[in-house]
This record gives structure tokens, sequence and C-alpha cells, in this order.
């Protein structure tokens, strides 16, 4: 039986979610079933996070992730081609490269601005829709400012320093906040006064961000216009040319840069597709995102002309999800009907928005979820956790860890939410003396514990003690279960340490010779936590010596490791845990937090600095990336790895899916 091929048309929003539904509920289909993905990119762009390329506070691998991340460990075959065409009769995609054969299809083309034909936009404005608009306008942004440094006449001066972002929705109003924030940096680098810096935000309508409640959206007028932004409403621009763009009310705005963000539409590629049209080259669809052509073609995203309540889908993210998300389901009905298994009909489409979020700079941002508004910090954090749920989602947690780097912990010159706190970062040869030291210590600790017999005592008396002791220093009660045996101290043995003491009772029934271990500082627990209790109750007891052999030998084990440079993030972590053990079981003294603090540090790969992990984290690395399991849950670091075989088998899915 021939497997039914399902291709996925554009890797934007709507095209990852949509295969990613497919690939997880027809799991058990998968030698039945081909799941294609094709895009011209090898990356899913965040078409969201744009703003922030164009403003020069992220760099642009922050607002991209490869498809190989997304669909590593899914039954999915992505397809770099460009479609040309679609000939829905014969059911096959014409790409540059090849042709693909398809039973069902869902398109997900996205959109493109729009200039809505105004005279001179088209040649002389920049745009922002994607990426290589984004790094455009960043380079373009930064040599005006440089060549303004070198002009004298102010009029000219002025003129060139002047900056105009057409459009208060989204894009233009979090453009706006980007720029407000690096042009004083930028004229502080290249020597310009910022006070003849102009910086417009110009809508045509009577308000901006018309998609929010007055309250948020007056907060979001009020920051602009105390940062220095001329806001302008009911300003239409009828013209523009290389040099000047003209109002309406004839008033001429001198500017070098017109950033027009003010409108979008569906792509030129979805409106000359056969299909009933829609509106604004958008294309007609169902209660189902089914054309109304094609039983088997659906359409998801940007390029959806669908009525709701007498008002079009609108196109923001969560639209394009939950389109892709309903025509997913209609294919995943259809095919599990063929196949003759029970399937749920398809709900139809229904929004579900919850909100929305603008951020106006990296420092503040505006929002309306859920009912509730939000300003400044709250709003910020707020957004930077939607986006973070939204890259979990995409790639696991990879994807989230990723996105707190880029977003926060890696920012410059203060432009994040929690400002330049952690931009600074220390050279890694700091951390060789720490992590040195560190390992020494250890290493004096077990080393100290074989002198004392724990390797030879097959007792395992130097871990299990019976029940818990009530006082470590002074008489120990013997908890016999038969009598009381009479206590008596016989000898006290002192264990030097560094970070703790153990306090070591040996309750022999009969004998009545109990042992105390004199502590090298106070423990700060006075007693054990009822977990090591348990732990020693029902774990230890059952192999007190193996227990006893894998304290020691872990503690040189890890004494070795950090010396060397080896290992050095899975050995900190076996640092932190032996001594948040030694911590709950009131054996240590509060040296032990001195060993669990530097243990945290050096997770953050210290062995890579005059250590072995220099050579050897790289090869793990990337041998672990190549693991199966690591790709399915998204646990690989950075980007995936293919071995040979499985590079050989994914050119020959590419070949098979092609006619």
């Amino acid at each position: 039986m021939d497997k039914k091929r399902i291709v996925v048309l554009g890797g934007g929003y709507a095209g990852v979610h949509a295969a990613k539904r497919l690939a997880k509920k027809l799991k058990k289909f998968r030698d039945r079933v081909e799941i294609t993905l094709i895009d011209r990119n090898k990356h899913h762009i965040l078409m969201t996070e744009l703003h922030e390329v164009a403003g020069n506070r992220v760099d642009e691998e922050s607002v991209k992730i490869s498809f190989e991340r997304i669909f590593a460990g899914k039954r999915v075959n992505v397809v770099r081609d460009e479609i040309k065409t679609i000939d829905f009769k014969k059911q096959i995609l014409e790409g540059a490269k090849a042709s693909y054969p398809y039973d069902q299809i869902i398109i997900a083309s996205g959109a493109e601005s729009t200039d809505f034909n105004i005279p001179g936009i088209k040649e002389n404005a920049f745009f922002l829709w994607s990426l290589q608009d984004s790094i455009r306008i960043k380079h373009h942004i930064r040599e005006t400012v440089r060549e303004a440094s070198y002009i004298s006449d102010p009029v000219e001066k002025k003129e060139k320093l002047t900056f105009v972002v057409a459009g208060g929705g989204f894009t233009g109003v979090e453009l706006t906040g980007e720029l407000l924030e690096w042009l004083p940096i930028l004229c502080k680098q290249f020597g310009v006064d910022y006070k003849d810096v102009t910086l417009m935000n110009i809508e045509a309508l009577a308000n901006i961000l018309t998609m929010l409640p007055e309250k948020p959206r007056n907060k979001a007028v009020a920051y602009m216009k105390k940062k220095g932004v001329i806001v302008r409403t009911n300003s239409l621009i009828v013209n523009a040319n290389e040099d000047s763009l003209t109002l309406k009310d004839g008033t001429v705005i001198k500017t070098k840069t017109l950033i027009w963000t003010c409108g979008i539409r569906g792509t030129k590629f979805c409106h000359e597709l056969d299909l009933t049209d829609g509106r604004v080259q958008r294309k007609q669809v169902d209660q189902f995102m089914k054309s109304p052509d094609y039983e088997n073609v659906y359409l998801a995203g940007d390029g959806v002309w669908f009525m709701e309540n007498n008002r079009p889908i609108p196109q923001i993210v969560e639209a394009a999800e939950q389109t892709a998300a309903v025509a997913a389901d209609g294919i995943i009905y259809t095919i599990k009907k063929e196949f003759g298994v029970d399937a749920k009909p398809v709900e139809p489409f229904k929004s579900n928005f919850h909100g929305y979020m603008v951020s106006i700079g990296g420092r503040y941002a505006v929002s309306h979820t859920a009912g509730i508004s939000l300003s400044g910090f709250l709003a910020m954090a707020m957004k930077h956790l939607v986006n973070m749920y939204y890259q979990a989602g995409v790639c696991g947690i990879n994807g989230a860890w990723g996105y707190l780097k880029h977003e926060i912990l890696n920012i410059k010159e203060r432009r994040s939410l929690i400002g330049g706190f952690a931009s600074y970062k220390p050279q890694g040869y700091w951390f060789a003396f720490l992590r040195i030291y560190l390992g020494i210590m250890w290493l004096i600790e077990g080393i100290g514990k074989i002198k004392e017999g724990w390797l030879t005592d097959t007792t395992g008396s130097k871990v299990y003690w019976g029940s818990p002791v009530a006082n470590a220093v002074g008489d120990a009660v013997s908890s016999a279960s038969t009598a009381v045996a009479e206590t008596a101290t016989k000898a006290v043995e002192t264990v030097s340490s560094a970070s703790y003491a153990v306090a070591d009772t040996v309750n022999q029934v009969g004998t009545a010779a109990v042992e105390t271990v004199k502590q090298f500082a106070p423990p700060l627990l006075k007693e054990p936590l009822a977990l090591f209790t348990w732990m020693n109750d029902n774990l230890v007891a059952l192999a007190p010596y193996l227990f006893q052999l894998i304290i020691t030998l872990s503690e040189v084990g890890i004494g070795l490791a950090l010396i060397a440079g080896l290992f050095t993030a899975p050995a900190a972590v076996v640092s932190l845990g032996l001594s948040f053990m030694f911590l709950i079981g009131a054996l240590a003294g509060k040296e032990i937090l001195w060993y669990m603090a530097v243990s945290i540090v050096m997770i953050g790969g210290a062995g890579r600095a005059f250590g072995l992990d220099y050579w050897v984290m790289p090869w793990i690395k990337k041998t672990w990336n190549k693991i199966p399991f690591a790709k399915k849950l998204y646990i690989f670091m950075d980007e995936p790895e293919f071995t040979r075989k499985q590079m050989e088998r994914r050119l020959a899915k590419n070949k098979d899916i092609t006619t």
C-alpha cells in the first residue's frame, strides 16, 4: 500500500505548528503516512521579533530556529525548495528543484507587506517583513548616523537624522521602541549630539495600537513621548521620494529614512493560485480551513480569508496557530477514516485569542491579556514568558533556554528586562583557579577517608549507624529493638575536613560500645532532616559498605576531575548533590555552603579554560547531538548532528517524496 503523502507548504508559525501536530497525531501510522514540510529557507523565522534585529538589540541568530532543531526527533521530512506553482488537479507542487506529489496539502505561505499603491513608497521606503529587511534597516541606520557625524551644516544634519516609522500597529510601535533605545547609543559612538535626532511614529488613524484598550494605549503613547518620540496620528502619507514624504494635510517631512509598517496582504504566490479569492490577496476557506474548490486542500495562517463575527481573522501568531490546528485536524480525520480507524470529527474554527503584548524597547511594554492590562516591567516579563512558552513548544527546553540567553542574559547596553546585570562575562581563566582549588579540597577529603579505613571497613559503619543520633557530640541513645544498651564513650576520632565534619555514632547491641565523632565545625542543622533519615534507614541500610565506597570514590573522583578540568560540569553537579546530602544530614558546618556555591559556578563549563574539557567537551557534544533520544526530547546542545547513515536516510527520503 502506497503511503499517504501530506505536504505542508511554508515554515512560518502556521506551517511549523501544523507539521508538528500532524506528526504527533499520526505517529501510529508513520509507516503509512509521509509528512513533508517545504520552505525556501532552512530556518523558521520569528517574525514578531524582527524589530529587535532592526534595532540592533539582538543578533540575527536569535530570531532563527533551524528546521533541523524543530523536527530533529519528528517524522517530518524538511525540503528546501521554492515552489513556483501548484497543479491541484494532478496534485503536484512544482518547485525550482523538483516536483512534489501530495494526497493532502496545507498551504501556509504567509503574507507580505503592502504599500497601498501610494506613490514612492515601494521605491523609497524600507519595509520590515523579513529577516533580510531587518538587517537592511539596521545597516542603514548605523551608516546614516555615521555619515551625519561628518556633516557640518545643521539643516542638512537635522534632515539626515530624522527617522520616520510609518504605522502605529504592533510592528511600527515596537520598531520605534527599539530605535529610541539604539539611536542614543549610536550617537554616543559616532560623536553626534542626540538633540539633533528626530524620531517620529506616524499613523493615518486617530490612534496608535487600536487593538489595545485606552489605558495601555495611552501609557504607550506617554512613554514614547517621554523618550522624545513625536507621535503623529491622523497623518496619512500620500507621497514619498528619496529625501522627503508628504502628508495628506500638505505637510512635508524631510527625511532619508522612512520605514513602512502600515499593512500586510497575502503573498503574491498565494494570490496567483487557482483557488477562490477572499480579499487583500488572501484565499477563501470554510470553517474547517478547507478551500471550497478541493476536498484535500487546506490553508492556514496569514493567507487565509475567513469572516468570524463579521470580521476577518487577524493576521497574528495565535490566529496562525489556531487555523493550522484546525487544518491539520481535518487531514488527520480524513487519513484515519481512510485507514478504517475511528476518528473524532473536526471542530469548526473558533478563535480563542488571549490578548496582545507590545514591547517598546527592551525595558518597557504594554499588554492586555485575559482582560487584564499591564505596563512596564510586568508587561515585559509577560511577553518574555509567552515567547519562552512558544519556543518550548517548538523545540523544547532547548528553545526556551536559547531565548532566555538571547533576550536577557546576553543583552548589552542595558537593553533588557534586568538591564545589564547579566551582560558582563568574566574570562574563563579566572574560574580555573577556583576550580582547581575546589578539586584539591575534595581530593583531600577523599584521601582522608581512605586513610581512616573507609575502603577497608566492610561493615559500612562509617556511613550507617542505625537510628538517627540524638546528640552527635555527647552520649548517644542506642536503638536496639530488644534492650537499651549502656552508652559509654570509648574513643574520639577527629576527622580533618575543610567542608564538613561527620558525626558518626556506632551503636552496638550487647557490648554498649558507642563511638562518637567530633565535628570540625558545628553543623548548620541540629538534627538530620526527615528526607535524610528516610534515605539512611531505607537505602543506606541495605548496603552501607557500597554507599561508603561511593562517597569515598566520589570525593576522589570529583577532586581529580576538577583539578584536570575533565567532565567539569558533571563533576560539579555531583559535588553539589553530595554537599546537599551532607547539609541535610546535619553532617556539615557552614563551610559546605562554600562548596555548594562554587559547584554551581563550575557547572557553566569552567573546564574549558586550562582544562581537558577544551578538547573533550566538543567531542561529547557532537556525539550526544547525534543520539536519536536527545533529538526526540530536544535535549541536544545548540544544533542536532547526524551520522553518515542518518544523512543517507534523510537524502533517500527526500528523493522518495519527489516525482
